[in-house]
């Protein structure tokens, strides 16, 4: 019986230095309303006596990681907290986001008692997280923590916390536990009314100019579309094969049609249009938590661009980037053109690959926003042509990748230098003026 006598007041105060996981009145969790825990009149109280106070109110950034104060406001001669946060989504087991210490009166427990740490992350398959109070933090009422939410608009997350305001006599009668939630709803990505450019708002990838054609990639531009720098990254499904129509709550619709978006920032959006899309004059929409603008584009069969960029334009010349085939990456061009890359001439009978878009589209079909995992060639004639030569070449979607052609281009008997290469869709050419350095 003294064996057991002594131990009770341990089992009482063991919550001094912090509950066990599940202690804040979430679903799925319970409370230290509790006999052996802490019995006190009215408990546990919802919507008073303990609070969180975030930052920029009841809203979340995205990745964004933001500074959470825990309060409790009863008056007490030891206190104590559990935080947690839930998708609104997945109340009872859905983790959001990551907690991280920055008071040393706090610590950070996974769902099965271990404690996180730098090093040491929870485990998949006990992914939830509390923040509580230590040993040394139960005379404050008051403590913070880290918060990151997901890397990516989740929807609604809900914040529980559980508070304790106790009288500190070593015993489990008398003390108070008050309960709150709170939910935050993801931060628009932008809180002005987006814009769309007026002149050029919408070019074709690849230096293509103002074009259009089913599956293709398009970059949009303007003002206000988001907060943050984003790509697809993290975003796909499917098993990785099929890319996102949104990030962070933007996207952009086609003649009405979603569009696979691949790169968002504040004032430009590059996105693949829908394979399905009509032909002429088609409505760009982009979509925003702050609101809808539009704009209009001229959508053709086909509308083809080879890769380069304005790095390659050298002495007035733009070159493109075709590359030759083998390791390591060299692209053809005249050696040393630029400082840090490989450049080498191809000449006559080497095969080079170039890449390009706005090849239309294909047969089979290849679903916008779908890795390329099986032969898909343009249903549209092509022809490439350097100098004065037609070169050989074959076409076909690149495998292991969304809406980009693969050029396997023959290099011609064509004169020593710099010449001109042009790729033709059905008597549609490019129109770019790129250059490609031959060498006999």
């Amino acid at each position: 019986m003294a064996a057991i006598a002594a131990v009770v007041p341990i089992m009482i105060l063991g919550f001094s230095d912090g509950p066990d996981p599940r202690h804040t009145g979430a679903p799925g969790d319970q409370t230290c309303a509790k006999a052996t825990c802490h019995v006190g009149t009215g408990n546990p109280t919802a919507g008073s006596g303990v609070e969180l106070v975030f930052p920029g109110g009841l809203v979340y950034t995205p990745g964004v990681k933001q500074t959470i104060t825990v309060r409790v406001t009863e008056s007490a001669n030891v206190y104590g907290f559990q935080a947690t946060a839930r998708l609104v989504s997945n109340l009872a087991n859905g983790q959001a986001g990551d907690f991280t210490v920055t008071d040393a009166r706090v610590q950070i427990l996974c769902e099965d008692g271990r404690p996180k740490t730098g090093s040491q992350a929870c485990r998949p398959e006990t992914p939830i997280q509390f923040a509580e109070h230590t040993l040394g933090g139960n005379r404050s009422n008051t403590w913070t923590f880290d918060w990151t939410p997901p890397a990516t608009n989740m929807g609604d997350i809900n914040f529980y916390v559980a508070g304790n305001a106790a009288n500190g006599n070593g015993t489990e009668s008398g003390d108070r536990i008050f309960t709150r939630n709170y939910t935050l709803t993801p931060q628009a990505a932008t809180s002005e009314q987006p814009q769309i450019r007026q002149t050029q708002p919408v070019l074709q990838a690849f230096l293509g100019g103002a074009r259009l054609s089913p599956g293709t990639w398009l970059e949009i531009y303007g003002s206000n579309f988001s907060a943050v720098t984003k790509d697809w990254g993290g975003l796909f499904t499917e098993n990785g094969t099929k890319a996102p129509t949104s990030i962070d709550g933007v996207s952009v619709n086609i003649d009405g049609k979603p569009a696979t978006m691949f790169f968002l920032s504040p004032s430009q959006i590059n996105v693949q249009a829908p394979d399905t899309i009509g032909l002429g004059t088609v409505q760009v929409e982009v979509v925003t938590p702050a609101g809808r603008v539009s704009t209009t584009a001229t959508s053709t069969a086909v509308s083809p661009a080879m890769l380069t960029t304005p790095a390659f334009n050298i002495g007035g010349k733009q070159y493109i980037a075709a590359l030759h085939q083998g390791t390591p990456v060299t692209f053809v061009g005249p050696a040393n053109l630029i400082q840090g890359a490989n450049f080498r001439p191809a000449k006559p009978g080497d095969v080079v690959t170039v890449y390009a878009v706005g090849c239309g589209v294909t047969e089979p079909a290849s679903p916008s926003g779908v890795v390329v995992s099986a032969l898909r060639t343009p249903k549209a004639a092509p022809r490439v042509t350097i100098g004065q030569a037609q070169a050989n070449v074959a076409v076909a979607m690149s495998p292991g990748s969304i809406g980009l052609c693969q050029l396997n281009v023959t290099i011609p008997n064509t004169a020593n230098g710099d010449n001109p290469i042009e790729f033709t869709l059905d008597g549609t050419p490019t129109g770019q003026g790129l250059q490609i350095t031959v060498q006999q």
